[in-house]
């Protein structure tokens, strides 16, 4: 025969249920591309300058040493600086044909070194849109594992809310079955215990002591004639 037991049934549950199952620390799976895609070279931290830019692209000063800074540095000179656009021309015309080098020549050169510098900044903006391209399409897919992992814990809290919710339920019912069983054995308590003595009424305790007085009354004259001694008889006189 089971032993009683004042708990309900639904309370005693197996060992291993008693306690929530030991959540495995797991982290939230990251898509990880199988192959590393080529990450397009950013721009350099110091751009060219522009010498090596005309280096870069085969334009080299010329011999004479008239390039196109040395028109610049006339353009410059304090005797020239003031001067109409006409006049300038005219002075640098002259000390070009007093050079041997032509006018076209020049034109050539500036125009040679004009292109260079333009097409180094057309590769280095098309790199820079390359490089900001894959850097925004890196972000998205880090955004999206961002949401992964963001679901993945949201899941984790959720579960174990959950369960202490379950755990409070069940804690709520067992209460509300240990109050109906509390009243039971009250009230078993309240029936089988010792009942305590009944009060006598004034009548009765008047009425005992009423029969109490007149036993002694009844009784005092016996004890009296038995304590007198009898009275001694004489014997006969001669």
């Amino acid at each position: 025969m089971q032993p009683k037991t004042m708990f309900p049934h639904f309370w005693r549950r197996k060992q291993d249920e008693d306690a929530p199952a030991k959540s495995k620390i797991t982290e939230a799976p990251v898509n990880k591309p199988n192959t590393q895609e080529p990450t397009p070279s950013g721009p350099r931290g110091e751009l060219l300058n522009y010498e090596d830019i005309y280096r870069a692209a085969g334009i080299m000063s010329p011999g004479s040493g008239y390039g196109i800074h040395k028109v610049v540095d006339m353009l410059n000179n304090d005797r020239i600086r003031d001067l109409s656009n006409d006049a300038k021309r005219a002075s640098v015309l002259m000390a070009l044909d007093a050079a041997g080098i032509s006018a076209d020549e020049m034109l050539t050169d500036a125009t040679r070194r004009q292109n260079a510098l333009t097409s180094y900044e057309t590769a280095q903006s098309k790199q820079l849109e390359d490089f900001e391209a894959h850097k925004a399409k890196e972000n998205t897919r880090i955004e999206e594992e961002m949401e992964k992992i963001r679901i993945h814990y949201a899941q984790r809290v959720q579960a174990n809310l959950d369960q202490v919710a379950k755990e409070k339920e069940a804690l709520r019912n067992w209460q509300m079955a240990m109050q109906h069983e509390t009243q039971r054995i009250t009230e078993v308590i309240e029936l089988c215990g010792k009942q305590p003595a009944p009060e006598r009424s004034s009548h009765a305790m008047a009425a005992a002591a009423g029969t109490g007085s007149s036993e002694q009354s009844v009784s005092a004259p016996r004890d009296a004639t038995s304590t007198t001694k009898p009275p001694l008889l004489s014997g006969p006189k001669v």
